[in-house]
């Protein structure tokens, strides 16, 4: 036989993943060491709108395969589990209140590479022509997931198509990092269920609130309650296969890309702030510090990916230190000095649509105040913390803004969007700052309180539902719902919080609202006697709000 000549491309693999390619034949030598199937340097077929001219599938898309017995709309939705089935007008299916062949019921999202940002799978088949019937079963394009549970390729897409746009400030083409962690999940099983696990959980909630989904027209179909309880127990069982998968990821972290055990480790945190924010969120942000800590001796596979799950990361850290015990809050080993250079990489499109120097400023009172010695008044904390109120004051949030919205894809409204979120978190951090050291709240006096409560609100009526970071406020809306002692306003606040589970149906909202309520609750004589910051140290509340 002949001699073979070498490849003159990088394999499909390597291509996608930007990577240097060896050029091994007949398979990248890169492919075969990471566990992957290389899919080789050949052309890849992929059969998304062929129309057969003859036989059964005569005038069928590929993408369209004949159910068994040809059978109608109420055999379909019978066949489909009931997550699948009572997302059918949501997906691309057409309803029974809606016409067959109906372009509404697809919207071709599921169909453009385009429409989910760099980096995300072609997950469904393009939208079928009109016709006298729409198929019931859905496909992946991409070779790598044909063999994938469908289950799991529904959540996956869910995660693509909804709980991605949570994550970041503005959703979009190229500004997205997290779907990248798609193309890893064919070959980590360990990001594939704890990403199941999270989406699955998020669609659980989102319908257990009667909530419609995304471009369904606000639809609800008949079987919420059951389509609930099924993606529940989905949830459940992808994050008990994640955490047996997690354990042995842990014992073999040198074999294993480290940039896909901190994506799990993060995306477990997820998971419980989906659920509620309580209890089970604690072991897993102090596995991800260790996780990071391994990370400086590796290379990233995606810079961009790794920035963005450092900085939340971060973000969950300083947060959690906020209204954690003393003895707790030590278990959290990062460097605070890294807290501007690690939030500054990602700031532009963060989901909290804070600045890097008030996150940094928040961390040092929950430092200070964690340094208070039975509430007795110490002056050097007390001039401490007023310096840090200084700080937070003096910082220029216009031109935080503007010099972070200067990219080409936003535009001049969403400048001032994050000119109000900021500002509020700005506030946020001086109300924090004054009664996580109450001597600090004496010295400045409740006038002084009382102007950041209002200037706090009157930025956060700035930020309508409509918003992009409207969903960036809910630490600000829960530092002035637990300062407000004015029925009127908490009554507010409990409305802005209720709304913002229709827009984020994340668990640790309506744990936050619970929480006001203990709050407001407290008998005069025990507010008296300590700040709540001190009351929410307690050991069993041990929540987090993000």
């Amino acid at each position: 036989m002949g001699s073979v000549q070498p490849p003159t491309k990088p394999c499909h693999n390597c291509r996608r993943q930007r990577l240097r390619c060896d050029r091994s034949y007949p398979h990248c030598n890169k492919c075969a060491a990471s566990g992957k199937e290389c899919l080789g340097y050949g052309k890849l077929f992929r059969w998304t709108g062929a129309i057969a001219s003859r036989g059964k599938l005569a005038g069928r898309t590929s993408s369209a395969p004949v159910e068994a017995g040809e059978e109608g709309e109420d055999g379909e939705a019978e066949a489909l589990s009931p997550v699948l089935a009572s997302a059918n007008v949501r997906f691309g299916r057409a309803s029974p209140s809606s016409p067959r062949g109906s372009e509404s019921a697809w919207d071709g999202r599921f169909g453009r590479r385009s429409s989910t940002g760099a980096g995300a799978l072609q997950f469904f088949s393009h939208p079928r022509p009109p016709g006298p019937k729409l198929s019931s079963s859905w496909a992946l394009v991409d070779p790598l997931f044909q063999d994938l549970d469908q289950s799991h390729r529904f959540y996956l897409n869910y995660f693509t198509t909804r709980l991605c746009k949570d994550l970041v400030s503005n959703d979009g083409p190229e500004c997205n990092p997290f779907r990248s962690l798609i193309p890893l999940t064919r070959a980590h099983p360990l990001l594939q269920h704890i990403i199941v696990a999270a989406s699955a959980a998020h669609m659980s909630n989102l319908m257990s609130m009667g909530l419609p989904y995304p471009d369904d027209g606000g639809l609800i179909p008949a079987n919420q309650d059951a389509a609930s309880k099924k993606a529940l127990n989905d949830a459940l069982v992808a994050k008990h296969t994640a955490l047996r998968l997690m354990s042995a990821a842990i014992q073999n972290l040198d074999t294993i890309n480290g940039d896909v055990v901190l994506a799990a480790s993060l995306f477990f945190i997820n998971v419980e702030l989906i659920e509620s924010g309580k209890y089970g969120w604690r072991a897993h942000l102090e596995g991800a510090a260790k996780i990071m800590s391994f990370l400086q001796l590796t290379k990233a596979w995606d810079s961009s990916l790794r920035d963005y799950l450092l900085s939340d990361c971060f973000i969950y850290f300083i947060l959690a230190s906020a209204f954690m015990p003393a003895r707790y809050a030590t278990s959290l080993n990062f460097e605070s000095s890294q807290i501007p250079f690690v939030l500054g990489k990602t700031v532009a499109n963060s989901y909290l649509c804070c600045p890097a120097e008030l996150m940094e400023i928040l961390h040092a009172a929950s430092q200070l105040s964690n340094s208070l010695d039975d509430d007795q008044p110490n002056e050097d904390i007390t001039m401490a913390a007023i310096e840090l109120i200084g700080r937070a004051q003096a910082y220029d949030i216009h031109v935080w803004a503007r010099d972070t919205a200067g990219s080409p894809s936003l535009s001049n409204d969403v400048m001032k969007s994050r000119m109000h979120a900021g500002s509020t978190h700005r506030l946020a951090a001086c109300i924090y700052i004054l009664q996580a050291i109450p001597s600090v709240g004496e010295r400045l006096g409740p006038e002084f309180a009382a102007f950041l409560t209002d200037d706090l609100l009157a930025h956060l009526t700035m930020i309508p539902v409509e918003d992009p970071n409207f969903k960036a406020t809910t630490w600000p809306t829960f530092i002035i719902g637990a300062e407000t002692r004015d029925p009127e306003r908490q009554k507010l606040i409990m409305e802005r919080l209720r709304v913002m589970t229709t827009v984020c149906p994340w668990g640790f909202i309506h744990t936050a609202m619970d929480t006001l309520q203990v709050i407001w609750n407290l008998a005069a004589e025990e507010r008296g006697s300590k700040s709540w910051v001190q009351a929410l140290k307690d050991p069993e509340m041990n929540f987090l709000i993000v």
